[in-house]
């Protein structure tokens, strides 16, 4: 019990803050009516006309001018590792969109630098405002399959879902649960003694599959990518959770459930789950997705619960977060449009950080230790001869497997091609948008290069590698030439980690990513800028996949049909195997 709290809405104390003159969108009743809101010691106080003594001489008056005031914008599914940039500056951009909570599970650097280099990020999340709420990874494992920095093992899970931060278990993969995994049924029970939520992780799992699913105690799901699939999802008891990223676009038939099929929408948010800074910066965040939801039909107090109250309660913070009203912490967003979500102003933790769509709030630069720096470790300088496909000399064709990209979705496509094979060297063929792939491993345990094909990139010359490569993130590249894409991915190792793009045995963009090995020290406009940049030229060279650095970094997902690829080989998702990517040979 808060007694300062219960002291400013009897009007016995002075409040911090006082707005007047603004339009409450209150997310809990589905109504907009005007209203006072007083601010004490980060949380709200008082909604409604704030009583006299609430006001003192130290106390800052806001004048709304008519604003709507909804509650802060929560993603309840992100990987902030995926904008390419520090905790820090990812909340510099996303608050200016009325962003104030993220639920992250911080995957990405735990499998590089471990549970230590998560909880420095944890730490440094502290530091501004925007919270993060912490579902825990529920696998990270290599089994021959992929090699990784870390591994993440059951009786970390036990010390992890006690932290204050833990909601729930995040990415709880179907495979394992329909195998009768039983590290997988400890997870859930874990989940269930300590009442958190289940988050899931189901692409495509329907109907016998998805019953059984559901049954072992999943209680989400970011995986739909068109409406028949969300519905039958949130028919079964899941929260849906309708992606809009930089690679999946998915918002838009998803939300066919609502305007087609009028369902009930309190179990359905929207999340971002990959969003590159470029994305931030030119599309926006959470607002986005309300305005794309507004566009397609769905109400906007609709749509602003789906970003606010929805995601709150999945994750049974709402005692916290997601609505505006007594007790709740003090997270307002200043909208000077409901239909267009224009953002103007924003409080966040009971602090004016954003006035004027600028950000007014000084942040602390973090001071990263060793466990997240020089995490690129080859075990030798590699060569174009090793990121070839080599067959016997003798043959003259070889029918091979090749992973079909995707520019709309993390989706891939099982494809096959005839390619011709040269002095025992299989080759890529160009003009049907065939390219080399492999993933280098790159933390220093084994040299191990997964190799094979990939179509849709529309690469017609040069390279381009990364170092983020879910769920593993070794070093991946692509390209025709392998002495290109040896150059890149030797790039790479001397940054540290980055996103390359080279043509004859030169640089033509590139953006370091020191921290992990997956993002930038840089702040988030000067990345974005940059990687503008790097797009616009590999337009140049033939590439119009929207986003090119999501699309490779899922490349070599292997919980996401059809193909992956790892350092150890192409992965068949769904025989969940490494397969040799040569099917035949003539």
């Amino acid at each position: 019990m808060d007694n300062g709290l219960i002291q400013v809405a009897l009007g016995k104390k002075p409040a911090d803050i006082v707005i007047r003159n603004g339009k409450l969108v209150n997310v809990i009743t589905h109504e907009i009516y005007e209203t006072e809101i007083a601010v004490a010691n980060g949380k709200i106080a008082y909604v409604g006309t704030v009583p006299a003594g609430a006001v003192g001489a130290d106390t800052q008056i806001i004048d709304a001018k008519g604003m709507y005031l909804a509650p802060g914008f929560l993603d309840a599914h992100i990987h902030i590792e995926s904008s390419m940039l520090s905790y820090t500056e990812f909340a510099k951009m996303v608050v200016k969109h009325g962003t104030t909570a993220v639920a992250t599970d911080l995957m990405e650097v735990t499998i590089v630098s471990g549970i230590g280099g998560m909880k420095e990020v944890l730490a440094e999340s502290k530091n501004t405002p925007v919270k993060l709420f912490y579902p825990i990874p529920a696998f990270m494992e290599e089994n021959g399959i992929q090699t990784t920095g870390s591994t993440l093992h059951s009786e970390m899970i036990d010390e992890l879902v006690e932290l204050p931060e833990a909601v729930g278990l995040a990415e709880v993969l179907a495979p394992p649960i329909l195998a009768g995994s039983p590290a997988s049924a400890h997870m859930l029970e874990l989940a269930k003694k300590y009442h958190k939520t289940a988050e899931g992780h189901a692409p495509a799992v329907l109907d016998e599959n998805l019953n059984a699913y559901v049954g072992a105690g999943v209680t989400s799901d970011h995986e739909s990518t068109n409406k028949e699939e969300a519905l039958a999802k949130l028919r079964m008891g899941l929260h849906v959770l309708m992606r809009e990223g930089s690679a999946s676009t998915d918002l838009r038939p998803c939300l066919k459930i609502i305007t087609e099929e009028h369902v009930d929408t309190r179990y359905c948010s929207m999340i971002s789950d990959d969003i590159d800074a470029l994305h931030i910066s030119r599309k926006g965040h959470l607002d986005n997705k309300v305005r794309i939801a507004v566009e397609e039909g769905v109400d906007p107090i609709t749509a602003i619960q789906m970003v606010t109250i929805n995601p709150a309660e999945n994750f049974h913070i709402q005692d916290q977060v997601g609505s505006i009203a007594p007790g709740k912490i003090a997270d307002i967003v200043f909208l000077s449009s409901l239909e267009d979500c224009c953002v103007e102003r924003v409080i966040a933790n009971g602090e004016l950080v954003v006035e004027d769509r600028r950000l007014i709030k000084e942040l602390p630069v973090p001071n990263y230790s060793n466990l997240l720096k020089n995490t690129i470790r080859l075990s030798h300088k590699i060569s174009g001869s090793e990121l070839v496909m080599k067959v016997d000399s003798h043959y003259r064709t070889a029918r091979v497997h090749v992973i079909g990209a995707s520019h709309n979705t993390l989706l891939t496509e099982a494809l096959e091609a005839d390619l011709p094979v040269e002095d025992g060297v299989v080759l890529p063929d160009i003009d049907n948008d065939v390219l080399r792939i492999a993933c280098v491993e790159r933390y220093g345990k084994n040299g191990s290069i997964g190799k094979s094909f990939i179509k849709n990139f529309g690469l017609k010359s040069g390279a381009i590698a990364i170092s983020v490569g879910h769920d593993h993130h070794n070093i991946t590249v692509v390209g025709s030439d392998p002495e290109d894409m040896a150059f890149a991915v030797n790039r790479i190792a001397e940054l540290q980690g980055g996103l390359v793009l080279v043509k004859d045995g030169k640089v033509l963009s590139e953006i370091p990513l020191p921290i992990c090995g997956l993002l930038s020290d840089l702040d988030g406009e000067t990345v974005a800028a940059k990687l503008a940049e790097m797009i616009e030229i590999l337009r140049t060279l033939g590439c119009e996949v929207p986003s090119p650095n999501i699309t490779l970094s899922f490349i070599t997902l292997i919980f996401i049909p059809c193909f992956g690829i790892t350092d150890q080989g192409l992965f068949d998702v769904r025989e969940f195997k490494i397969i040799d990517p040569v099917i035949s040979l003539k």
